[in-house]
């Protein structure tokens, strides 16, 4: 497992950096999942952001609840004989393709009792970074379901009409010490030039064989290359270094002050 000083860090105002050649890390699937648990672990109610770049090998990762559902092992093996090994994760959802076309954002922060839309107002603070990414192009994104898509959800980062990337995210009380205190770990991936017609057969696949129509389609779904495409570098490095500033610049205890004003004013 990685040592913490991988982990790019805003603290109190104070930037930390990521060590290394590059801010996006290339991880095995499960040390991935790893650095989630212990950076959800670490989290003491201290302010501002913790994060992580990362990408992973061509996969399917799917939650941990597909396990108990017939045929699950059967579709899993056939699965791997395609060329795409299952994974599961400790969030819900549906199924959802990883590899070098996709980039994931993996953050930590902490909320206080004082806020009551806990669930919204955490995806807002996740998905900051690419919206003003998107605000700084001239591009409205927004946040909603798009039939179709992989792992479907109300805070899907939508371009135009099509999904940009997905979230999901997890709670640990801070315990009795700090009531009330929760902390979050939010995740997002984001397509940068995932080959969606594959992604989609993939999946596709994968449930059909567990007796189940996913009706995923590759159109329903964009990449941050059909967005920004640079010339003069990879990608998805390009991404991750904009995603990484972007982390820096999101004013964390602003956005929850606003989340609870907003609250009051209702």
């Amino acid at each position: 497992m990685m040592t913490r000083e991988k982990l790019a860090q805003v603290q109190g105002g104070e930037a930390g950096k990521a060590d290394g050649p590059g801010v996006l890390l290339r991880l095995p699937y499960e040390e991935a999942l790893a650095e989630e648990r212990a950076m959800l672990a670490a989290a003491d109610g201290s302010p501002g952001l913790t994060w992580l770049l990362w990408q992973t090998a061509p996969c399917i990762v799917v939650p941990r609840s597909h396990e108990s559902r017939s045929g699950f092992k059967a579709a899993v093996a056939a699965s791997a004989a395609r060329g795409w090994q299952v994974h599961t994760r400790d969030t819900g959802g549906g199924a959802v393709v990883q590899g070098p076309g996709v980039v994931n954002l993996s953050m930590v922060f902490s909320i206080g009792p004082a806020l009551r839309d806990r669930i919204g107002t955490s995806y807002r603070v996740l998905c900051e970074p690419v919206m003003a990414m998107l605000r700084s192009r001239g591009i409205h994104g927004t946040y909603r379901a798009i039939p179709g898509t992989m792992c479907d959800g109300a805070y899907n980062i939508v371009v135009g009409s099509r999904k940009l990337a997905g979230t999901a995210q997890r709670w640990r009380s801070l315990g009795r010490d700090r009531p009330g205190e929760q902390a979050v770990l939010a995740h997002l991936a984001m397509f940068a030039t995932l080959d969606h017609v594959e992604a989609a057969e993939a999946i596709n696949a994968l449930y059909a064989d567990m007796g189940v129509e996913a009706g995923i389609e590759a159109s329903s779904h964009i990449n941050w290359a059909e967005i920004d495409t640079p010339s003069d570098t990879d990608i998805a490095d390009a991404l991750a270094r904009e995603l990484d500033d972007a982390c820096r610049a999101v004013r964390l205890a602003e956005m929850l002050e606003e989340s609870i004003r907003s609250q009051k004013a209702k």
